[in-house]
Formats: C-alpha cells, sequence, structure tokens
C-alpha cells in the first residue's frame, strides 16, 4: 500500500472523496498543471544543473524550516502537538526537498504532494498557515539555489531562469496540496450530510416498519447489487446513499393506511400508491446530487420491468437503473423481514417468490435479478451483521 491510500484509508475517505482525489494524480490533469505554469524540457534542465547540490542540503533547509516555524505560537502548537513529531516533520520536509530536485514529476510525486494536504488536514492546520509557511520555505529555496549556483559557476542570467523553473514546480505543489486538503474538507462535509440523512430517513421509517434498520439493509443490499451489475465504486455508494429515500414519500401516507394490518381496499392501495409522487416532489428540486437521485428512486422503485407498475407505467430500461436496483433489493428485505400485514418469509421462500412469482423479466430487471443472485452470499451476510447490531 502506497502513502496516499494508507492515508485514505486511516481517514476514511468515502468512495466519492476517493475518486475525486484520484483525479488530481490522473494524467489529465498532470498534463493540465504541467501546461497552466508552462513547465518545459528547459526547466526540467535547468533543475538537473543544480540537482546534487540542492539535495545534499535539503536536510540543512528542512531544519532551519521547522526551526522559523517553533518561533510562532499557532505553529510550535500542532508541531509540538505529539511526541516525535517534529523529527518526523523534518525528515519528511527533507524528503520532499529531495523529490522535488530528482525530476521525477510523475503520479508517485503527484500522490506524495496530495498526502502533504490530507496530513495539513488530519492535523487541522489551517490553509492560512500552510500557505503562509510556504512564503518563507520559498525563501529558503532561494536561497539554497544561489549558493548552489555560486558553487558550480552559474552566471546571473542562467540563475534567474533556476529559479524560475523552480518556482513553477512550487506553484504545482502548492496547488495540489491546497486540492487535497479542500477535497479532503469536503469529504467530510458529505459524509456529516450523509449521515444526517440516514437519521432522518430513519426516523421516517420508523411510522412504517417494525425497525428502522430496513432502510440500512435495503441500501446495502442495492450497494451490493450495484456492484454485483458491473457499476463502480462511485456509482455504488450513490446507490447507497439514495435508495434509503425510495418509501420518503410515505410520510404523506395517514397511518390508517400506511400501518393497517389487513389487506388495503382498491381505494386505499391508490392512494397508498401516491408516495411515489409524493416523495419525488419532495426532493426533486434539491441543489443536493444525492437528494436528486432519491427523487428519481422514489419515484421509479415501484415500476415492474414488462410495464405494469406504477406510477408512470415505464417498462425495460425506461426506468432508470438505480430503480432497478432499488426495487430488488426493497423487495427482498420486505419478504425475509416481519410487517404488520405478514410474516417474515425465511430466505428460500423469498428467493422462490422472487423467481417464480414475480419474476425477472415482468417484474424485475433480469440483469439486475441476476446480479441479486449473483451477490446473494454478501447480501446474507449483510442482512446478518445489521440484525446482530439490534
Amino acid at each position: 500500500m502506497d502513502r496516499l491510500a494508507a492515508i485514505l484509508q486511516k481517514n476514511g475517505m468515502s468512495n466519492r472523496g476517493a475518486f475525486e482525489l484520484n483525479g488530481l494524480f490522473s494524467q489529465n490533469n498532470r498534463d493540465l498543471l504541467f501546461n497552466l505554469v508552462n513547465f518545459t524540457p528547459k526547466d526540467a534542465n535547468n533543475i538537473s544543473k543544480i540537482s546534487p547540490c540542492m539535495k545534499k542540503g535539503a536536510q540543512d533547509m528542512a531544519n532551519s524550516f521547522y526551526d522559523h516555524l517553533l518561533l510562532i505560537e499557532d505553529t510550535k502548537k500542532i508541531i509540538l502537538s505529539k511526541p516525535g513529531l517534529l523529527e518526523r516533520l523534518k525528515m519528511t520536509q527533507a524528503e520532499y526537498i529531495i523529490s522535488l530536485f530528482s525530476l521525477n514529476y510523475d503520479e508517485n510525486y503527484f500522490k506524495s504532494r496530495i498526502a502533504i494536504g490530507l496530513i495539513h488536514n488530519a492535523y487541522n492546520v489551517s490553509p492560512t498557515i500552510y500557505i503562509g509557511s510556504y512564503g518563507y520555505y520559498y525563501h529558503l529555496i532561494s536561497q539554497s539555489i544561489l549558493k548552489c549556483c555560486e558553487k558550480t559557476g552559474i552566471n546571473f542570467a542562467d540563475v534567474l531562469s533556476i529559479v524560475n523553473s523552480v518556482q513553477k514546480i512550487i506553484i504545482m505543489d502548492i496547488t495540489l496540496a491546497i486540492e487535497s486538503y479542500y477535497k479532503k474538507s469536503m469529504d467530510d462535509t458529505y459524509k456529516i450530510n450523509h449521515e444526517s440523512l440516514q437519521t432522518l430517513f430513519t426516523i421516517a421509517e420508523f411510522r412504517d416498519e417494525d425497525t428502522g434498520r430496513h432502510i440500512l439493509r435495503m441500501s446495502n443490499f442495492a450497494k451490493i447489487i450495484a456492484a454485483e451489475a458491473g457499476m463502480d465504486a462511485l456509482y455504488q455508494e450513490e446507490v447507497l446513499n439514495a435508495s434509503p429515500m425510495h418509501d420518503i414519500g410515505k410520510v404523506g401516507i395517514p397511518d390508517s393506511i400506511l400501518l393497517k394490518p389487513g389487506k388495503l381496499t382498491k381505494d386505499e392501495f391508490e392512494i397508498m400508491k401516491s408516495h411515489c409522487e409524493i416523495g419525488y416532489d419532495i426532493l426533486k428540486n434539491s441543489s443536493s446530487p444525492i437528494l436528486r437521485n432519491g427523487s428519481i428512486i422514489a419515484l421509479s422503485h415501484h415500476e415492474n420491468f414488462n410495464g405494469t407498475g406504477y406510477p408512470k407505467g415505464l417498462k425495460g430500461e425506461e426506468i432508470p437503473l438505480n430503480g432497478r436496483i432499488t426495487k430488488i433489493a426493497d423487495v427482498f428485505d420486505a419478504l425475509v423481514n416481519k410487517r404488520v400485514y405478514k410474516p417474515a418469509f425465511t430466505i428460500d421462500e423469498a428467493i422462490r417468490i422472487m423467481k417464480d412469482e414475480m419474476k425477472p423479466g415482468e417484474v424485475f430487471d433480469p440483469d439486475c435479478f441476476s446480479a441479486f443472485l449473483k451477490g446473494l452470499d454478501e447480501i446474507i451476510t449483510t442482512k446478518n451483521m445489521i440484525d446482530a447490531t439490534q
């Protein structure tokens, strides 16, 4: 596991957050940054002229940098917050300077710059301190460049060109670190929002279910189905986060119908069916992509693959994929758990009902149903784990 992967794992980044960070060291983003700062082969050649000298003085520069930061109360508190941190920071800074002058500005180099931003975020280093400290850091680098150029007899015009080349790389480094800092902060906000939404939907679910764990189970089932259907990690997370909103429209259904233990009358069933459009209307105008996906699922999760479902009578791939996936997850969980109107079926009985009575190709998308069966062992394991926490 490389350094960045270890940091992502330690910080519990969501799939969405990890996806966005991966974009920072993609070839396209590397090309973009090199083009923006106009880094050319001439710049690489400039840096190579002083590379051995600068790498040799890396540790001294790192020591001077942190000695300066220890003179400032705000940065001193951070540096001395943990035993041994100062030594690790000096060593890491020296490694960073060596890599900067090693001329390997590849994927691994970009990853290491991103990791620095994540580390600053983990230690709650404010962007003001982070960006401001770069001013003194650049001063040290510039002074060392001048000394190295003097030792090697480089003329003044070339010195200015070399300083300019190094400045371009440092600008890229700052950009990557700040961007990763920002994306980590955004991901933290995203996860908090998701947890808040989960809590709200669990509260809503208590009106309808014997347990609020229905949404936790079925959303995880939907994620597994999406994975088995070949969808990427980002899509899986989107389904996981949006599928809990499938029945949010039930807040508009009277308890006399919602909690009725017997079979609904025709008129009562028509009222019950309206929860799809109620949920859609609640969520459709949200600025949140999660809630907008939730609105699509709320509207479509009772559509049947053969066009006999409700509320729109959509057929086949007219039904959004997240709705087709959520339908299977929702039906399975409803079958294997007790409801006010039915007992819990065994898993074997539930699969038989889904195969023989509802049928793939009629009620369910056959491809999504195949993905469900492929992931059944994991779905059962997930169900047991969630139920065991009650």
